[in-house]
């Protein structure tokens, strides 16, 4: 019988560094002899139909049943649909069913609803579980948003007042300021 896995949840805008600090984070683990798995949504949404999204110009014939992401009133909007919520509770079946069989797992999250926090606290009940705030600047993760090139424009604007209104942190970071890794060296603390 397996121990279960760790996890880390690393929640914040697009561009505000979790990809940087998740991989930071596992070459600092894998140093220390511990193999750690790195999961974002994207690559879960990267695996399912075009047809069930509609984001930038791309617009799914079925992306009312999925996940739109719309410009309203000059702010990117977010709605979900049925196959939207499954995919999303899928992910979070998918990282708990990982640390429940024994791996530890990091988490690059985009938080955007309390739907989506309780469905983490379901399924990631019992688990030894640590939650990041990854915090940055509106201002320079537009810029990165810009600068990056494969963005949707205005994402982590629309993001920004509501991706930490639900959760509760064990450690907040700024990827403004440290280093990756000093920001992972915080993290591990």
């Amino acid at each position: 019988m397996m121990d279960p896995g760790r996890v880390i949840v690393l929640n914040g805008t697009t561009s505000s560094g979790k990809s940087t600090l998740a991989r930071t984070l596992q070459r600092k683990l894998a140093a220390s002899g511990e193999p750690w798995i790195v999961l974002a949504l994207d690559d879960i949404f990267a695996r399912v139909p075009a047809d069930w999204f509609q984001i930038g110009d791309h617009v799914g014939p079925h992306a009312e049943a999925g996940m739109v992401f719309e410009m309203v009133d000059g702010a990117i909007e977010r709605r979900v649909g049925p196959f939207g919520r499954t995919v999303l509770a899928g992910f979070r079946a998918a990282v708990a069913g990982m640390a429940r069989a024994g791996l530890d797992v990091i988490v690059d999250e985009v938080l955007l609803s309390a739907e989506d926090w309780e469905g983490w606290q379901v399924e990631l009940a019992g688990l030894s579980v640590r939650w990041v705030a990854v915090d940055l600047a509106l201002d320079i993760a537009v810029q990165r948003e810009r600068d990056r090139g494969d963005q949707v424009i205005g994402m982590a604007a629309a993001q920004f007042d509501v991706v930490h209104a639900f959760a509760t942190y064990d450690v907040r970071i700024d990827t403004g300021t440290p280093s990756p890794k000093e920001a992972a060296d915080v993290i591990l603390r």
